[in-house]
């Protein structure tokens, strides 16, 4: 269990590191659960079935890891008044 949370401690945020500000394709997203994925095969050996092991040790997979960075990330600037207003003035445009 030690080097689970080494994982989600360590390599997730190295592996994520400003994908928040980025658009990630679905093959970049496999990508990095690839490599998650290879993590916890080094980690239990061959396993069946990965959603139960992922559900088991609370490890999301990238893209949920993502999408809940992206949300902290525009909740941040909406807390900041100069750039809450940059984000509504580029929504107000959109429209």
């Amino acid at each position: 269990m030690i080097t689970v949370q080494l994982l989600k401690c360590y390599r997730l945020p190295f592996m994520l590191y400003t994908t928040e500000a980025v658009s990630l394709s679905s093959a970049n997203c496999r990508v990095l659960e690839n490599c998650t994925n290879r993590a916890l095969y080094e980690i239990f050996g061959p396993c069946d079935d990965l959603d139960f092991l992922r559900s088991c040790i609370g490890l999301h997979y990238a893209k949920v890891l993502r999408e809940r960075k992206y949300s902290r990330l525009i909740d941040g600037l909406i807390g900041e008044a100069r750039y809450f207003n940059l984000i509504l003035a580029h929504v107000l445009r959109t429209l």
